[in-house]
């Protein structure tokens, strides 16, 4: 994290935007193995998931905004970095 507090709200938008779509993924898990167990029927199980889409898009996009913003400030921490190296003597 460079010593930067940005490193941190972005661990924090990623973390958020990884659970949201750890939830969605929850949901499909969840409605097949109980269609395999056949306790749902297909349609209810489209429906189950279909629930969840608003959760993936916010969470898919939530995880691109934090990568994004890390790789912005990935490149300006490189190019704060001096041309020259130190001189060890």
């Amino acid at each position: 994290m460079a010593g930067r507090w940005t490193g941190y709200l972005q661990a924090a938008l990623m973390l958020v935007g990884f659970g949201l779509t750890m939830m969605y993924l929850m949901a499909v898990i969840n409605g097949s193995v109980k269609l395999l167990f056949g306790e749902i029927t297909e349609e209810q199980f489209r429906a189950g998931y279909r629930a969840y889409n608003s959760t993936l898009r916010t969470g898919l996009i939530l995880s691109v905004l934090a990568w994004c913003w890390s790789l912005v400030s990935s490149i300006a921490i490189l190019r704060s970095v001096p041309k020259e190296p130190p001189v060890i003597v």
